[in-house]
């Protein structure tokens, strides 16, 4: 039942982490339930209408996550689950994109490592300054005992469709496919069997120390070959887990050992100034450093959740922490 889902991962993203499977288990157990005993009362299916009226006496998704939040003093219900849901939204959304983009341009400019110090406190507090605007607004809203009409005139069927959460122990055999061809590309070029065009005229000095290529071989390779076994056999294990927290570990060495060699690269380029070449390399080491200083976030958040599998735990079900620790993955 399409709507009934669509119905039950609305009032998901409006309830507490740690209770969301249990209510909504609850909850779906309870709807089935009315819909089944209607449906034998009828001796028949029920129509899309029949649905949404069983859904409606049920509440709308704000009131029903509502019942299951704790008594507020400031805000209640039914603005607290609202309030919760414009919280996340500056969390998971706005704050994410004053910091990409702050920072993104901070790297264009004279002094990178200054202007991006500056671009990190600004998305912070105009973080801070959204949430404390959403707060003294709701707070308003709940002492005006505004009535908020949609809550009663609403339709199941207009409710936007959400993804549904997956399978924790489930691995996408697209993940494992793209994983797999990812790796392979990567260790065609560091083994130099595929070559990036060169520029011509173009001589790079210092490069990553020659130390280095093993280990990233090594690493890549078993990586390789593990996406390759989750292709064919795709759900986690404990075991299979465990062997990813060595891979999670080496990985997190490696980046830190990387980056103590900051920079990487110099260049000498025939034509060009002495001055802007030394802005051009330290743009090219500054972004690279934040590829890796990334890229060794995502193992180690990475790491947290392997962890958890290995011990037999459900990963952390935070939107941005699977997306940016499940990057690493592919």
């Amino acid at each position: 039942m399409e709507i009934l889902d669509r119905y039950l991962n609305f009032i998901r993203l409006l309830l507490p982490r740690a209770k969301q499977q249990d209510i909504i288990a609850e909850l779906s157990e309870d709807l089935r339930g009315q819909m089944a005993d209607q449906e034998a009362e009828l001796g028949r299916p029920l129509n899309q209408a029949e649905i949404e009226a069983v859904l409606k006496r049920c509440g709308h998704p704000l009131m029903v996550a509502a019942r299951y939040q704790s008594q507020q003093a400031l805000i209640g219900v039914p603005f607290y689950p609202l309030y919760i849901f414009a919280l996340k939204l500056v969390q998971w959304v706005l704050f994410p994109l004053l910091l990409v983009v702050g920072v993104a341009v901070a790297l264009f400019r004279v002094h990178p490592f200054l202007n991006m110090a500056g671009a990190i406190g600004d998305a912070i507090a105009s973080a801070l300054y959204m949430v404390g605007l959403i707060t003294v607004i709701f707070i308003v809203l709940e002492r005006l005992q505004v009535k908020l009409s949609f809550l009663d005139d609403w339709k199941p069927s207009e409710l936007p469709k959400l993804p549904v959460v997956p399978d924790q122990k489930l691995i996408p055999r697209s993940d494992s496919i793209g994983g797999f061809i990812g790796c392979a590309a990567f260790l065609s070029w560091w083994t130099g069997i595929l070559h990036i065009p060169q520029t011509p005229k173009l001589e790079f000095l210092n490069p990553i120390p020659a130390d280095f290529f093993w280990p990233v071989l090594a690493l890549f390779a078993a990586e390789m070959a593990l996406h390759a076994v989750n292709l064919f056999l795709p759900w986690w294990t404990r075991r299979r887990a465990a062997v990813r927290v060595l891979f999670d570990v080496c990985a997190l060495a490696l980046s830190v050992a990387l980056m103590r060699v900051w920079p990487w690269f110099a260049f000498t380029l025939q034509g060009v100034s002495p001055d802007k070449l030394a802005q051009v390399e330290q743009i090219v080491n500054l972004t690279l450093y934040l590829c890796v200083l990334g890229t060794g976030l995502g193992y180690g958040i990475r790491l947290l959740q392997d962890m958890r599998r290995a011990l037999g735990k459900a990963p952390f079900a935070n939107p941005l922490v699977s997306w940016f620790g499940g990057a690493q993955s592919r």
